[in-house]
């Protein structure tokens, strides 16, 4: 039994080793969070076209303020062309945009459901008819509002020779609930520790988000969209990585995006998320690596981000293990209790401190901020679960959010500011 127990121990010990050397990996990637980074002036001019895209399933009430902030665009109006994926809508979501003057494709497939299915669907309808009149495709979810130079922002990255870029993700309310704020305060951090870096770096950013980006048609080969992970988005930024495509951050391209209003909700979508970056194991992982082998070393980041999940999963994981067979072996089970107090406390107080530094350096505030920093720690340790959990338990079943607040660009730009 004991020598079992050793055995644990040093297994445990040597993998938290090797995620140690990951962590400090991603450790030196932050260090370059520090301070602004300018987006690229490009010296050509080109209008380019787009083609808008909004992925919209029961959105009716949201869907009519992001059509507002996208005709108010500072961005030739006869350049873009809005349409909306009305995926197996049951109320006005159709009717709405049509009102709104976007170009509706309606889909009713409820054996497929999720956001890469209506994708797929679309693009197949969408490059038959319009593949020569467009440059480009910006994609957003409908409960999105979009500052007027998103447009102006997007250009500039394609006239810089930047097939893909991902814009400024915003809370669209924040101050909501103390889940909305945890949310709104993630994709800041996802801003500060993940783009900033890279993007000083001359590295790809490893994940366009899901909403609020942009890629020249051109990326797609003529083969359309063909993603298999109920997390689409990533899928499709490491595939494109793979395939020799910079991913840009367009600092300047603010969006902002409607966060869950409750703990269960967020529970689900960050479930989806893991269960998402499990599945890319098999699907990204392999082209990427592939793809470095060949003589690519900038590949090399988005190989090392492909993994994230399953090395939290298994850290996470490890650690618990480890302390009860230390435990077991030093027949000090009182202990116990105080070590894992002396553990989460020491990480709860980083955790918040550092959730308190992202807020500084993105000179971002709203109403109950304190409360996002206090219950960040929290929000963190369960998605910390979620990355344990979905080694025993894989359910890909698209769970949607209903979107309900309804706030124009103009109000989110006074409370912006």
């Amino acid at each position: 039994m004991n020598l079992m127990l050793e055995i644990l121990h040093w297994f445990c010990v040597v993998v938290m080793a090797v995620s140690g050397v990951y962590g400090l990996y991603q450790a030196y990637i932050s260090l370059h969070m520090f301070g602004s980074f300018k987006p690229p002036r490009p010296a050509a001019d080109k209008t380019n076209r787009f083609a808008v895209l909004i992925c919209a399933k029961n959105e009716e009430s949201v869907i009519g303020q992001l059509l507002d902030s996208l005709h108010k665009q500072n961005y030739p109006p006869e350049a873009f062309d809005i349409f909306v994926t009305a995926d197996n809508c049951t109320d006005r979501t159709a009717a709405v945009a049509k009102a709104g003057g976007a170009i509706v494709y309606e889909r009713f497939d409820p054996a497929h459901k999720g956001k890469g299915y209506a994708l797929n669907w679309f693009f197949e309808q969408f490059l038959g008819q319009y593949a020569d009149r467009y440059e480009a495709c910006i994609i957003f979810d409908a409960d999105n509002v979009v500052d007027k130079e998103f447009l102006a922002a997007m250009n500039r990255q394609l006239n810089a020779g930047h097939p893909v870029a991902t814009g400024f993700r915003m809370g669209k309310n924040p101050s909501s609930s103390w889940i909305s704020g945890c949310s709104s305060l993630f994709w800041l951090m996802q801003t500060r520790c993940f783009y900033i870096p890279r993007a000083r770096l001359n590295l790809p950013c490893c994940s366009v988000g899901g909403t609020g980006f942009m890629f020249a048609l051109s990326v797609l080969g003529g083969r359309g969209w063909h993603t298999y992970s109920v997390c689409e988005d990533i899928e499709f930024t490491l595939n494109s990585i793979a395939d020799g495509h910079f991913i840009a951050f367009a600092p300047d391209a603010v969006f902002y995006d409607e966060q869950p209003l409750t703990f269960l909700q967020s529970l689900k979508q960050r479930y989806r998320w893991s269960l998402g970056s499990f599945q890319i194991l098999t699907i990204s992982t392999p082209r990427l690596f592939r793809a470095f082998r060949s003589g690519k070393p900038r590949i090399f980041d988005a190989l090392l981000y492909s993994l994230g999940v399953a090395i939290t999963g298994v850290t996470s994981l490890c650690w618990f293990i480890l302390i009860f067979v230390d435990a077991a072996i030093a027949h000090s089970w009182t202990s116990l209790p105080g070590t894992f107090a002396v553990a989460m406390a020491g990480g709860y107080l980083s955790v918040a401190l550092f959730a308190w530094l992202v807020l500084i350096l993105e000179k971002k505030s709203w109403t109950g901020a304190w409360k996002s920093v206090l219950t960040f720690p929290i929000f963190l340790v369960s998605w910390a679960a979620i990355n344990i959990f979905i080694f025993f338990y894989r359910n890909a079943v698209w769970h949607d959010i209903p979107h309900t607040e309804s706030l124009g660009i103009e109000e989110m730009e006074k409370k912006s500011l």
